[in-house]
């Protein structure tokens, strides 16, 4: 019992526990990657892209899809399994297989784009399609694609061909460069492309980690120092063969690869470039049948002290060589050190350039046989394995020289000891300089007592060997400027404190690295000469940071929240070194992606305004640091949004920098209306039906003078009307077919709007609703609602009250001669409204059929009888007066009668009755001759005579009528009376 409560209590949790078990073991979370970005590639090249997709159930094969994403529309771009995914831009490169997607497995994609468009830069969105059930993960992954310029260059400026002979050396020279932004790296491999080889050959490679690797077949040649490559200041990298090879024979040239290190630290490759190719020829040499030659080599004994001088002699031995010439090279540690060929001519090498050129160095053929190295002035840095390499040359009969053989004298160690001496260096420079500012070095120099003379010299990092800049001599001529620097504002100078100073007029991140000064010291020999007597040296580094390292661009304001028509001020801050600017001012509209320009001012000063120059203000400060201002003079809810600034620095007209600010985000919100609205203090207004009602709508405060506004009249819950901001009125559903053309809105006042509705109705009755809405007019002229606002009121729309009676005096009337006539008489004692018609209607009350119609009196001023054989005479003496006489009775006449009135009224143009009463009754008694009972009635017998009389005279004037006018019966009006006479029936005038 206890386990079933147990596990009555813990169901809920088991049941849940299931569920996600289940869910584990049964789906998983779908999950897109693409590969990470910012990824930058160059136009022109190609690109491949990899997506995946994990988590997912079902089939293992995945479908894929690729879309751009611009900033204001989105791309499809290729799909794996609808063929007419792609938009147009992008089908014909598709069909034409420039764009295609490789399958690497069920579950992951390679996209690859084999020549990049500037068009294909944005963000690439990577999308595996639903296969149904419910969504669960994220199905779409995305990567920011930039596409770059192409800045990588090289070339080759040698000769385009060169004639060799088996054992000479080669040297060759490509010069390649890169202006990308972006930090890339390059590598640079010589090729040689030989007859008999069916692709080239990768004869060195100097790594973008700039480490030196030989190629395969060459792993000897470098070992044995027969090979070599290096890189000669920024841009130039030489290859060296000292004794080339017939097997060297070919094409040579070098191939220069850009390459990149994206998000996820892998490098790839985004340019190569190849240079223009040497055709190099080696010549085989033939031995000689006959004659030999052996070579020695001798040189000054020690010990030797540093300003000792020092002679290194080469010497041939030859038997049996008429004829023959010799090319002598001395070798220090296997390095070229200087070279006289067949003809005399002499070749310094590498650093000993600069000590030929001062006199330190000479090299001389004192006869056929005897070569002679001299060093006038030893440093410690000379000792070393000297050799010497002898060329048998002939001349051939275009006056060039042929190489025979080779000989090489076995080696000589020379040992050069420092010379104790007073003379010290120190050097002193800054530990940084920005791009663009002269570099100086000062080297300051003490403990000397002769003539000094200094060199500069230069290593861009710790890998790198130092190249020469400058040198001054010890007489004061500044002379061997380094080949990098033969364009650049170099000088050194020796200033009036003592100190020798170098100065580079234009600093360059390639400035960057460790700066070598060294000084010697000269003494005057017995024979006259200047002798270099110590030298001393010192390295300092020294970084030369770049112009876009150093500058940093911000955006502030104190206004970003501001009402509309209120000013807005921003500031770009620009602190970093003085260069010239340029800025560029953006903006993002609120819930939009498009960034557009709002104005663009060059660095030479030229403005450029995209947007309208009358919605802003622009000021320029350089205190310490540069400040752009951007002012909005009256903010508008169009200028809401996001602004940044970018700026780019320049020196001597070429971009150093490109910076953009942070977004800075402008609310621009409405101002707090102060509309108030008229509350009239009752709420219901009572009326009654035909009645005109004004219902008044006033603003008693508005939030500016300026303010317009809307009305809207609702009735209940339905629009009556509207009145929009330029006071055109529409009607809406409860207005219906009818009630618009009783309704009328109008204008009292500015602010006083009042609704009429004529001859209102009880359907008219209700609530009706005033709403007010305020609008104001922003600084871009569009109109914004502020406030809405209502007032109410009841409508009661009461019937009239019946006023309507009719006199209801009974008489009875006794007739004793049938001639005699007799009148029924129809008096209204009140009515409803003066504005009321009526339709008056006689009737004979029969015993057995009834009330019967005699004649009516039509509310139209139309008369109609329902009796034939009798003149009926019609008359109204009065508005409220009506009378029908029956001229000559008999004894059919007798009865009961009385008349019905009928009061109509016109209510929305349609004619209404409102009420009906009717009159006492007449009785008539109609008595015959000879009726014993019948009494002598004085009143009769004057009726009897006065009714003739009356008749006679009523027919002498409608004969003068009827004489005037024969026409078809009309109404004429006299006065205020009406005629008529109609089939023979004479009627008495009827006055209003």
């Amino acid at each position: 019992m206890v386990d079933f409560w147990w596990r009555l209590w813990h169901l809920p949790l088991l049941l849940y526990l299931t569920g996600l078990l289940q869910f584990d073991l049964c789906s998983g979370q779908i999950q897109v990657q693409i590969q990470e970005g910012p990824l930058y590639r160059v136009k022109g090249y190609p690109i491949s892209i990899s997506c995946n997709v994990t988590g997912f159930t079902g089939p293992s094969n995945r479908d894929f899809q690729f879309i751009l994403k611009k900033p204001n529309v989105e791309l499809n771009m290729i799909s794996t399994s609808d063929p007419d995914f792609a938009y147009g831009m992008f089908s014909g490169r598709i069909r034409n297989k420039e764009m295609y997607i490789q399958r690497l497995s069920g579950s992951s994609v390679l996209l690859t784009i084999k020549n990049l468009l500037e068009n294909d830069a944005g963000d690439l969105l990577c999308e595996t399609l639903h296969t149904g059930g419910a969504y669960y993960g994220d199905y779409a992954a995305e990567t920011k694609l930039n596409v770059i310029a192409d800045t990588l260059e090289a070339s080759y400026s040698g000769s385009p061909s060169q004639s060799l002979s088996e054992g000479d050396p080669l040297q060759l020279e490509c010069q390649v460069s890169s202006q990308t932004f972006q930090h890339t790296h390059l590598s640079v491999t010589w090729f040689l492309h030989g007859e008999e080889d069916e692709i080239p050959r990768p004869i060195i490679t100097l790594d973008k980690d700039l480490t030196v690797k030989p190629g395969a077949g060459f792993e000897d040649g470098y070992r044995a120092g027969l090979i070599s490559m290096d890189k000669v200041e920024d841009t130039t990298y030489r290859l060296k063969m000292p004794q080339v090879q017939q097997s060297d024979q070919g094409k040579f040239f070098c191939k220069a690869i850009e390459w990149i290190q994206d998000p996820d630290r892998s490098w790839t490759q985004i340019a190569h470039k190849t240079t223009t190719a040497c055709d190099v020829e080696i010549k085989r040499i033939v031995a000689p049948d006959a004659g030999s030659f052996s070579v020695y080599l001798k040189a000054s004994k020690g010990p030797l002290q540093e300003g000792d001088a020092l002679d290194i002699r080469c010497g041939v031995n030859a038997q049996n060589l008429p004829g023959h010439f010799f090319s002598v090279t001395w070798l220090k540690n296997q390095q070229k050190v200087a070279h006289i060929g067949s003809s005399g001519v002499l070749t310094m090498f590498d650093s000993y350039k600069e000590r030929e050129n001062a006199a330190e160095m000479r090299a001389v053929k004192t006869s056929h046989t005897d070569y002679l190295l001299t060093i006038r002035s030893a440093r410690a840095e000379d000792q070393g394995q000297y050799q010497c390499e002898v060329w048998q040359e002939n001349m051939n009969e275009d006056g060039t020289f042929k190489k025979i053989q080779k000989q090489m004298s076995s080696p000589e160690t020379v040992s050069i000891t420092a010379k104790e001496s007073d003379l010290a260096v120190v050097m002193e420079m800054k530990d940084a300089v920005t791009e663009g500012d002269a570099l100086r070095v000062s080297c300051s120099v003490s403990g000397f007592k002769g003539p000094l003379s200094v060199s500069w010299q230069h290593k861009k990092d710790s890998g790198a060997s130092f190249s020469d800049v400058i040198s001054l001599t010890h007489e004061g001529v500044m002379r061997d400027v380094g080949a990098r620097y033969q364009s650049r504002n170099v000088q050194t100078f020796h200033s009036p404190a003592g100190n020798f100073i170098l100065e580079l007029g234009a600093s360059a991140t390639s400035d960057s690295g460790e700066y070598k000064c060294i000084v010697s010291e000269w003494t005057v020999q017995s024979n006259g000469e200047m002798k270099k007597a110590n030298t001393k040296s010192q390295q300092k580094a020294i970084i030369v940071n770049s112009v876009e390292s150093l500058m940093k661009v911000s955006l502030k304001s104190r206004t970003t929240n501001v009402p509309i028509d209120s000013p807005v001020e921003l500031l770009c801050t620009v602190r970093g070194p003085k260069v010239s600017l340029a800025v560029r001012w953006m903006f993002q509209p609120r819930n939009s992606t498009v960034q557009t320009n709002i104005l663009s001012i060059r660095h030479t000063g030229e403005i450029t305004w995209r947007a309208d120059q009358r919605n802003y203000q622009l000021s320029i400060q350089q205190p310490s640091d540069t400040h752009f201002t951007l002012m909005v003079p009256r903010a508008s809810k169009q200028q809401e949004g996001q602004y940044q600034c970018q700026v780019d620095a320049y020196q001597k007209d070429v971009q150093k920098a490109l910076k953009n600010s942070n977004p800075l985000a402008v609310i621009v919100h409405k101002p707090v209306s102060k509309m108030s609205l008229y509350y009239s203090p009752t709420s219901r207004l009572e009326t009654t039906v035909n009645t005109d009602v004004k219902l008044e709508c006033s603003v008693t405060r508005t939030t500016t003078d300026t303010s317009r506004f809307t009305i809207t009249w609702m009735f209940g819950s339905q629009m009556l009307l509207t009145m929009d901001l330029d006071a055109v009125v529409k009607f809406g559903p409860a207005a219906g077919l009818e009630m618009d053309q009783r309704i009328r809105m109008e204008i009292r006042q500015k602010q006083d709007f009042q609704l009429t509705i004529h001859q209102v109705r009880t359907s008219d009755s209700g609530q009706y609703h005033c709403e007010v809405e305020e609008w104001l007019q922003d600084p871009l002229g569009d109109w914004y609602s502020l406030k809405k606002m209502s007032v109410s009121k009841e409508l009661v729309v009461k019937e009239k009250e019946i006023k309507l009676h009719v006199q209801k005096e009974n008489r009875t009337f006794n007739i004793t001669n049938h001639q005699t006539a007799f009148t029924i008489d129809c008096v209204i004692d009140s009515q409803s409204s003066d504005k009321s018609v009526f339709e008056v209607t006689w009737f004979k009350v029969q015993e057995e059929e009834g009330p019967v119609s005699m004649f009516t009196a039509r509310r139209d001023g139309t008369l109609h009888s329902a009796i034939s054989d009798k003149n009926l005479l019609f008359g109204r003496p009065l508005a409220t007066h009506y009378k029908l006489t029956v001229p000559q009775s008999n004894p059919t006449d007798m009865g009961q009668y009385y008349c019905q009135v009928e009061e109509w009224l016109l209510t929305a143009n349609t004619w209404k009755k409102f009420a009906s009463d009717k009159s006492g009754e007449l009785s008539i008694y109609v008595h015959t001759e000879g009726d014993s009972e019948k009494q002598i009635d004085p009143l009769g017998i004057t009726l009897a005579i006065a009714i003739p009389l009356i008749c006679f005279l009523v027919l002498v004037i409608l004969l003068l009528l009827r004489k005037g006018h024969k026409k078809k019966p009309e109404l004429k009006k006299k006065k205020d009376c009406l005629w008529a006479e109609k089939n023979g029936l004479t009627l008495v005038p009827t006055c209003d």
